[in-house]
């Protein structure tokens, strides 16, 4: 038995599921006998832009479709031909694994210089067109430039800023949608019904949620329902082969949250890991649940929210005037972040858990109060990112004080003092930068290719040293925790202070000005030593001239 998704092939446009904005175009050319030689069909996958290719190549070439009409008839040796698959004069190309050049000389333009077997145009469908290599895409542009009057080519893509604009520009392009979830629960009723299975409602309406707006994902899971046999399906067989929406745990899970209930919080997760219920799944139906409620809370009403029975959805209005905006904030932000760590924790709930402790415990700050101070961090941020060198290092040891002010809390949270930190002499460090990288020549070989005019320290932040390489091609070179360790220990020979390094790559102003500064001190030394030598030698003429001896040079 073939599968629903290719029983149920649309044979006309006008069973074709939503992309009413493509269907009018290519109907209203079909009629009016008006096409162009290239289509650009682009979008996700699953939404029909094979089929729309092979509609209209069917509809192109029908014998029996008369001016003013737009759908193939399905009866005349061409229609027949196209849906059998054994048309000569239908070309379907799959790019993907067809993606050299030598592919599209073959495939397209030495069959393109020859006129349709028996058919009005030769229609060439390119799949997947992105996965063509560059050289491809030449062979293919230059047919495309000046192809003949008899061809058409229909190239699909789910990835169009892969397809360069010089093929892109030679195309009509079209862009398929997502479809509508009524419209996709519309189409698996009539499927059902000609199938003479009767099923839930709420059976498709999970389906058109999980779907995602993919009618092909929609009719291969009602075929996943159909194969468990019988005429009526309930929610429960259902179950057995798609996972069903947990929405009256999620708001059981919300519900509880809104009232910083904790304990009663982590008793439901634990309870979902025993009931065998997968997280992932379940965390992202979450996060999904949580967006919708923020978007109706800021006013985005046209929101396309679950359908609910009328309890569940008093429910939902009472969470949506429980919660305000920052709280819901907060739960997106730590489900997210508990999201990406539920791939690699080690005890499956565990993201879970320090997400409700964060947010049930730690939300005594209030987030309008931090917003508050945002100006003032963001001005202490500012400070520590102005210009570093000038021309007498004094603005290197910049130490950024951020202060929050008192926040009112509902309750006194738990308050650790840190320990105090000692400051490095920043100072100390810029006067024997030249002897600690020589000693970390000493110690590692692996360091050799850094020197002081090309790696300088730029400024302290706590127990931290900031150091500048002048290329980023050494600044990754030395991002190693071994060769970080190695300039440590030199510092701490050297001034006897423990300190951990981090490194960047100096911006264009900030190595302007530290180039500059090193050619000023490099000046001043040379002009010094030529002040010697030049005493030097004025003393050694002197001896020469009258024969003295030099007794001391004091």
């Amino acid at each position: 038995m073939p599968s629903i998704y290719r029983k149920y092939r649309p044979k006309t446009f006008t069973e074709m599921v939503g992309q009413n904005h493509i269907k009018l175009t290519l109907q209203s050319e079909l009629e009016h006998n008006s096409f162009v030689h290239a289509y650009l069909f682009c979008g996700p996958r699953g939404l029909g832009k094979t089929t729309a290719a092979r509609l209209f190549a069917k509809a192109v070439n029908c014998e029996n479709r008369k001016d003013g009409e737009s759908e193939p008839c399905n009866k005349c040796q061409s229609c027949l031909e196209i849906m059998d698959a054994r048309a000569f004069d239908l070309l379907e190309i799959d790019a993907a694994s067809h993606t050299g050049v030598d592919n599209v000389r073959e495939n397209i333009i030495d069959n393109v210089r020859f006129t349709p077997h028996r058919a009005k145009y030769k229609v060439f469908i390119i799949d997947e067109v992105h996965m063509l290599s560059i050289s491809a895409f030449n062979a293919l542009l230059k047919t495309l430039e000046e192809p003949p009057v008899y061809a058409i080519f229909i190239l699909c893509t789910t990835e169009i800023h892969k397809v360069p604009e010089t093929i892109i520009s030679r195309c009509q392009r079209f862009d398929f949608k997502k479809v509508p979830a009524v419209d996709m629960i519309k189409r698996l009723n009539r499927i059902s019904d000609n199938e003479g299975m009767k099923i839930d409602d709420e059976i498709y309406n999970v389906i058109a949620h999980k779907s995602e707006g993919c009618m092909r994902d929609a009719e291969g899971m009602l075929g996943q329902v159909f194969a468990l046999g019988g005429n009526k399906i309930t929610k429960e067989q259902a179950a057995l082969v798609i996972p069903m929406s947990e929405i009256k745990l999620i708001l059981e899970l919300v519900d509880l949250v809104a009232h910083n209930n904790l304990s009663v919080s982590l008793d439901l997760i634990n309870k979902l890991v025993d009931e065998g219920i997968n997280l992932s799944a379940f965390n992202k139906e979450l996060v999904e649940f949580l967006r919708k409620l923020l978007l109706i809370k800021v006013g985005a009403h046209k929101i396309d929210i679950f359908d609910f029975d009328s309890q569940t959805g008093k429910q939902v209005n009472m969470i949506i005037d429980l919660i305000d905006e920052n709280k819901l904030l907060g739960m997106i932000e730590e489900f997210l972040s508990a999201g990406y760590d539920l791939r690699s924790a080690s005890i499956a709930q565990l993201p879970f858990e320090l997400a409700l402790v964060k947010i049930c415990r730690f939300t005594d700050v209030s987030r309008n109060a931090l917003m508050n101070e945002t100006p003032r961090l963001r001005n202490t941020r500012i400070k520590i990112e102005n210009p570093i060198y000038s021309s007498n290092f004094s603005h290197l040891d910049v130490r950024a004080k951020k202060t929050l002010s008192e926040t009112k809390m509902a309750r006194q949270p738990l308050i650790i003092k840190k320990k105090e930190e000692k400051v490095v002499d920043f100072e100390k460090v810029k006067k024997e930068w030249v002897a600690i990288v020589r000693a970390s020549h000493k110690k590692s070989c692996d360091l050799m290719f850094i020197n002081e005019k090309m790696v300088w320290p730029i400024r302290i932040d706590g127990n931290a040293l900031e150091i500048g390489f002048k290329y980023d091609l050494h600044r990754s070179r030395f991002d190693t925790n071994s060769n970080k360790k190695v300039l440590e220990d030199a510092i701490r020979e050297i001034i006897g202070e423990v300190i951990e390094i981090k490194s960047r790559t100096l911006k264009p102003s900030e190595l302007a000005n530290i180039e500059m500064f090193i050619a000023s001190e490099d000046a001043k030394n040379m002009k010094l030593n030529n002040v010697k030598a030049t005493d030097e030698n004025i003393l050694e003429h002197i001896l020469d001239s009258f024969g003295g001896e030099l007794i001391d040079k004091e």
